[in-house]
């Protein structure tokens, strides 16, 4: 049983490949065959008119004249077509001699079928397919005695020349099987190719459903699409765990070493070492309660509830108008539209105060912040007029711990974890995030969100 498995031609591509175009010229040659048979009917006998024999006769008549008996046969079978709607044929009753002048040559079963009708004593017709034979009228020239006939094609109105018939069948056949061949082919693949976009963006637990239906190539592909798709989510959830772990374990000897700390300034210890130790406390405790608020995000756990947009930027704004003061820059923001959203009030300040922050910390001089919206979405904008990103760079800066310059991080203090939080918190409200290169300089950033989570007040 598993060799007759094995050597199963459909459970390969090629194999399938082979049975398809095979199957697909089978079918057309059966059907070809079969219209032909229908086309080319038997030979049957049919009524002779009037008028068609008493040309044929007429022309029997002629051959013999003395005018005629100098031409060859065929001279004269052809000076005497002209009033004939068809073609003349002699037949010479002694030796079976088939004589016609020039046109296309007869097939082997019409000459069976006038070397039959030789022998008849009175004119008949006789049709096969689309020929129609008359005949025969004996006449004789130079001491040899010849049948007279007359061959013409007779269509019927319903009847399709064999061409055009075979020709609709071949592609009547041929595009509805190769359709369905390459639907059968290009179906899985479209599915995969819609789950590895799905999977790119973040959609962990998507699955390829085909993978239990096939036995090719395609359906192993499948399995190992989700075999990689599994792993992937575990890999996945196991950083956010360990970020979260790791947090959360590396809150106990912080907070013990800021009590050493205390202590340390209590008996006089020096100062400047203290507040060195201070210092990388400090920024030790910023980065923890950022990569819990990282696991948070990316969690999926929200507090989703309406409240008012212009009261949740609120104190957001005031921070940066303070901050940019603070560095001797300029912040430009757009009046907050009067709208009520639902969403968490705290991971949205989150995200709009971690770009914001970012776009004053690298902006020469100017940061605008403007709202908008379309049909299906609202978003918030954020520009800064800095040195700006490339393309490639546009798109890492939303990744955990990357820094576009390391030594500009350093001197601010940023660890590469605000953007990643910001876009997790986008993320948390379906929405997405995009970071774009201004011509010239300076950077534009965009928190987008679904309607669906807005509502007028």
């Amino acid at each position: 049983m598993m060799i007759l498995r094995r050597l199963n031609p459909t459970r390969a591509i090629v194999g399938r490949l082979f049975l398809w175009f095979w199957a697909t010229f089978i079918v057309t040659a059966l059907l070809a065959i079969w219209g032909s048979r229908l086309f080319f009917e038997d030979l049957q006998v049919v009524e002779i008119k009037p008028m068609e024999l008493k040309n044929l006769q007429a022309v029997a008549q002629r051959l013999t004249r003395e005018r005629f008996i100098r031409f060859p046969l065929e001279d004269a079978l052809r000076r005497n077509s002209r009033g004939i709607r068809g073609r003349l044929i002699a037949v010479n009753v002694s030796t079976g001699t088939v004589i016609s002048y020039n046109g296309p040559p007869l097939r082997e079963n019409e000459k069976r079928d006038l070397l039959r009708l030789v022998n008849q004593q009175a004119p008949i017709g006789i049709k096969r397919g689309a020929l129609k034979l008359i005949g025969p009228v004996f006449f004789e020239k130079q001491n040899q005695q010849y049948a007279l006939f007359s061959a013409k094609l007779d269509m019927s109105e319903k009847q399709t020349p064999p061409v055009l018939l075979f020709l609709c069948i071949a592609l009547i056949t041929t595009v509805l099987l190769s359709w369905l061949f390459a639907r059968s082919l290009t179906k899985p693949l479209l599915q995969i190719q819609s789950s590895a976009k799905r999977l790119a963006e973040g959609e962990w637990q998507t699955r390829v459903n085909i993978g239990s239906k096939r036995h090719d190539e395609l359906g192993q592909l499948a399995r190992d699409f989700n075999v990689m798709a599994a792993q992937l989510e575990n890999m996945w959830g196991a950083q956010k765990r360990l970020l979260a772990d790791v947090s959360h374990e590396l809150r106990s000897p912080l907070t013990r070493l800021q009590m050493a700390l205390g202590l340390a300034y209590q008996q006089n210890v020096d100062i400047n070492t203290l507040e060195r130790v201070e210092r990388e406390a400090e920024r030790m405790e910023a980065l923890i309660s950022q990569l819990l608020t990282l696991s948070r995000a990316e969690a999926g756990s929200a507090n989703i509830k309406a409240c008012s947009l212009s009261q949740i930027l609120d104190d957001v704004f005031k921070d940066a108008n303070f901050e940019a003061a603070t560095c001797s820059k300029q912040l430009q923001i757009e009046t907050v539209p009067q709208k009520t959203v639902l969403a968490d009030g705290i991971m949205l300040c989150r995200a709009v105060e971690n770009v914001l922050r970012n776009a004053i910390r690298h902006s020469r001089l100017l940061t605008k912040v403007s709202f908008g919206e379309d049909e299906a979405t609202w978003f918030i904008r954020i520009v800064d007029d800095g040195e700006g990103l490339s393309l490639d760079e546009c798109k890492r800066i939303f990744s955990p711990f990357y820094r576009a310059s390391l030594a500009r991080e350093r001197t601010s203090g940023g660890v590469g974890l605000g953007l990643s939080i910001a876009k997790a918190a986008v993320e948390l409200h379906h929405g997405r995030i995009d970071a774009v290169p201004i011509s010239g300089s300076g950077l534009q950033v965009t928190l987008i969100f679904p309607k669906e989570l807005s509502s007028a007040p």
